[in-house]
Parts: structure tokens; C-alpha cells; sequence
């Protein structure tokens, strides 16, 4: 019996000595989409139009706004060369927009997002001198898109 209980724990001792292990491995992905975001929209403007003026009535705003980095993008502004219209009597007054870039189509953020450095989108407005309108307020609604 000895005997057989020694070559049962001689047999078992390589089994102890030799814990398995098994192991296998995983892939970890990320994906970043395109995506813009506007940081700080533009200022409404507000000015005062004098009809026996000569010269154009000028004022500006900015967009701030960022991209995730080579984020390919176009920005539309809706509402140039419009019309202002009058609330109370319908006469309208043009005007026209210019902006700084002057291309707003197939834009490319090279340099992502980076921490206090958004992109500026300067949009300029020029009302024509010598328009002969009546006493109003002239508004219209001038739309900035980023499409990406």
C-alpha cells in the first residue's frame, strides 16, 4: 500500500507542478468623426442709416468655431446682397455681406482642436449710401451654417 501511495504522489507531482495558463489578446478602436462646433456666434449688428449720407454704412462681426482636426467643411452665410425690410411701412434696404476668408467652400481644419485657438469667420456689412427709405427699423435674419 505504501508502495502504491508513493507512485501515486510521484505520478501527481509533475500534474501540481505544471499550472496551466491559457491567453488571448483583444484590439481596442477608436473612431473620430468629422465634426465642427461654433465656440462664440456672431454679434447681432446694429447701426443708424442717414439717407442724405454719401457714404456706405459699414459694420462686421465674427464666428469663432472649431473642427476636429482635417474635418473638411463649407460655411454658407444666407442673407447676402439682401434686403433689410421696414416693420412698419415695408420699405426694404439692401445691403451686402462680405466675409474674411473670402472662400467659404472646401475648408480644411489643419489645426484641430486646440485649446484657446478657434478658427474666425469675419462677416462684414455695407449698406449702400443714398437709399431713400421712410422712418423704420429694417431687420432681416442672417444665417451662418458650418456643413461638414
Amino acid at each position: 500500500m505504501k508502495k502504491l501511495l508513493a507512485a501515486a504522489v510521484i505520478a501527481a507531482a509533475p500534474l501540481a507542478a505544471m499550472a496551466g495558463s491559457v491567453s488571448d489578446d483583444f484590439t481596442i478602436t477608436a473612431n473620430v468623426a468629422e465634426k465642427c462646433v461654433i465656440q462664440n456666434g456672431p454679434a447681432d449688428i446694429s447701426v443708424n442709416y442717414d439717407p442724405f449720407d454719401t457714404t456706405p454704412v459699414t459694420d462686421s462681426t465674427t464666428v469663432e468655431y472649431d473642427c476636429v482636426k482635417q474635418t473638411t467643411y463649407d460655411i454658407t452665410v444666407q442673407g447676402q446682397n439682401g434686403v433689410l425690410t421696414g416693420s412698419t411701412h415695408g420699405d426694404t434696404l439692401t445691403y451686402n455681406l462680405t466675409t474674411n476668408p473670402a472662400s467659404l467652400t472646401g475648408l480644411t481644419d489643419t489645426n484641430g482642436i486646440v485649446s484657446g485657438s478657434p478658427e474666425t469667420l469675419t462677416i462684414n456689412v455695407e449698406i449702400p449710401a443714398g437709399q431713400n427709405v421712410s422712418v423704420d427699423t429694417y431687420t432681416e435674419t442672417v444665417d451662418v451654417t458650418i456643413t461638414y
